[in-house]
């Protein structure tokens, strides 16, 4: 295939005085070539330079495809690489966030389920780093009706973030999908909230209990201690190796004796998740050890 790159950078330098023709332009280059495009127009839409031209792209790429289905490919950018390059195209056109999010809603609802929800997940992704879940309010919504729960948890994730109102969420019934709502109210100290986290503490899921505890013992209730020692004697081996964890997040030193107990849990898990808890914890080990020093007698 020819350089198209040429052809677009002079198209686009005509958006300015003829954005009709140029827009023209761009389709016909587009439809000549396809996605053989993509890689000519990203690397002009990288140099970031914010002309009516290169939204006029954006948005172009964006409607028939090119961009989301690339950004939603791991061969063509990682996470990392496509939440800068996003970042680069907000300056260009200050709604792109809100494009790429009403890509995904009609995606999932025109194309083969597994691969739409796949390349939604990943945009998703990029969205959480990269827009104000506010502003994608309305269509996130819509989002939680698609049947794929990972895509449900990353949305609950994203709203529950912007509002801290997680209670649709926390009903959810998709382990994954309460457990991220949960983790929005990491932080947040009101009564309510509170409330809500002692009553989450009793859900059936590892992961969702396991959240709710370790939001409370951040937040200085004194029974979170005793219920993660409680949950760390669960019958369940994943409660169990979950209880492990969140003492090794806490890092505190009341934990060493249960974690020193877990290592010898006859489940693998629990064991090392028990070890890296205690690895965690070092710095709170050498501390107990020199306070168990002072006092003994010379």
């Amino acid at each position: 295939m020819e350089d198209c790159a040429p052809s677009i950078e002079q198209v686009l330098d005509r958006a300015a005085t003829d954005p009709a023709a140029a827009g023209r332009a761009l389709m016909d280059l587009l439809a000549r070539h396809g996605r053989g495009l993509s890689g000519e127009a990203l690397a002009v839409l990288k140099k970031g330079a914010c002309t009516p031209g290169q939204a006029h792209l954006v948005n172009l790429l964006i409607e028939n495809d090119v961009l989301p289905g690339t950004l939603a490919d791991p061969s063509q950018f990682s996470l990392e690489e496509a939440v800068q390059f996003v970042g680069i195209l907000s300056r260009i056109d200050p709604l792109v966030d809100i494009k790429l999010a009403r890509w995904i809603l009609n995606h999932v609802r025109t194309e083969p389920l597994e691969p739409a929800c796949q390349a939604a997940r990943r945009i998703l992704s990029i969205l959480e780093q990269t827009s104000a879940a506010h502003r994608l309010g309305p269509l996130l919504v819509q989002l939680l009706r698609v049947p794929d729960p990972r895509i449900r948890s990353k949305v609950a994730l994203l709203l529950g973030r912007s509002t801290q109102d997680v209670r649709w969420a926390l009903a959810d019934p998709d382990a994954r999908v309460r457990a991220n709502a949960v983790e929005v109210l990491w932080g947040v100290g009101s009564r309510d909230v509170r409330k809500t986290l002692w009553e989450t503490a009793r859900d059936t899921n590892n992961r969702v209990v396991g959240n709710a505890l370790l939001a409370l013992h951040r937040l200085g209730e004194p029974a979170a201690v005793g219920a993660l020692a409680a949950m760390s004697r669960h019958s369940s081996p994943r409660f169990r190796a979950t209880a492990a964890w969140v003492m090794g997040q806490t890092r505190d030193p009341a934990f060493l004796e249960r974690l020193r107990n877990l290592e010898a849990d006859p489940e693998d898990d629990v064991r090392r998740n028990a070890r890296l808890a205690l690895a965690r914890m070092a710095p709170a080990m050498a501390l107990e050890s020199a306070f168990s020093e002072q006092l003994q007698p010379a």
